[in-house]
């Protein structure tokens, strides 16, 4: 699903010689679509097309306050119109429809965000900063600021192109509602569970002032046990967002300087020059 995404919107990158940043309303146009701003109390996007998909129109509610949701619900709207399978006359798409990953969304609506975050950060014009710098929020918002997108889609890029151990977590009235991890992160966050009292996350629902920058917390109240043993401290920065009553987290794991000393010997000398990855910090596990 992911992968038909990301194809498809690298493809209209390409074809559309994009540069940043990336204006979805001029995508829009140039695929035959006109784009109105309406009241709505139903839906935050909306696409109405003719069953060939000749022309059609995005709707946008207008009281959309933040302007990078604004320009990602577009982009979410147009990937119902490119994507195949994705219906012939239209979408109608709530607000926990855009710019969420929790897995219990219905896949076109996850497809439709994968392929709007690719297509307003396209991994050609960010990978080689993201994957080479450590990924903090200092990082993110300068994405953000380069994109002109919102701080949780310029995050979620971060941790699908970032080459650090490091997750982003979303929670909506102290629960855990989705995580994305890098590749590389190796842990589990548990979804649907609390936010743990001793974490920052947790004083942001407090309404307590919390530090901006990346903080030690205790692993385990953040991570599920996991088969490899948890680290005992990662780092943690949350930050409170207020319209939408949600913290953004981001958790960092450091790499141990004698992460290789504690590996068995023989382990060492079966690694082989392939066994390493482009732009990886660490040995293969």
């Amino acid at each position: 699903m992911s992968s038909a995404a990301t194809t498809f919107a690298n493809e209209l990158v390409s074809a559309l010689r994009l540069t940043a940043p990336i204006d979805p309303v001029d995508v829009a146009r140039q695929l035959g679509l006109e784009v109105e701003y309406c009241q709505s109390s139903g839906f935050e996007g909306a696409l109405v097309c003719s069953k060939e998909k000749r022309v059609g129109t995005i709707l946008v509610k207008n009281s959309i306050r933040e302007d990078g949701r604004r320009r990602f619900t577009i982009a979410h709207e147009i990937a119902h119109y490119v994507l195949p399978h994705h219906g012939t006359t239209g979408s109608i798409c709530r607000p926990k429809d855009v710019e969420n990953w929790d897995r219990s969304l219905p896949d076109q609506e996850s497809e439709a965000n994968i392929f709007a975050g690719e297509l307003l950060i396209p991994c050609v014009l960010v990978e080689a900063v993201v994957s080479r710098n450590r990924p903090t929020f200092h990082l993110i918002r300068d994405l953000s600021n380069t994109f002109d997108t919102s701080l949780t889609a310029s995050a979620y890029r971060t941790m699908g192109l970032t080459s650090f151990r490091a997750a982003i977590v979303w929670s909506t009235a102290g629960v855990i509602r989705w995580f994305k991890a890098s590749e590389e992160f190796g842990e589990f966050v548990a979804v649907k569970d609390s936010v743990s009292e001793g974490t920052y996350a947790y004083d942001c629902f407090q309404g307590l002032a919390v530090p901006d920058d990346l903080r030690t917390v205790k692993s385990n109240l953040w991570l599920a046990a996991s088969r490899r043993g948890l680290p005992d401290f990662l780092q943690e920065h949350s930050i409170w967002l207020p319209s939408y009553g949600s913290v953004l987290t981001l958790l960092y794991i450091e790499e141990s300087a004698h992460a290789l000393v504690d590996q068995d010997e023989e382990a060492l000398e079966e690694l082989q020059p392939e066994d390493f990855t482009i732009n990886r910090r660490k040995w293969p596990r």
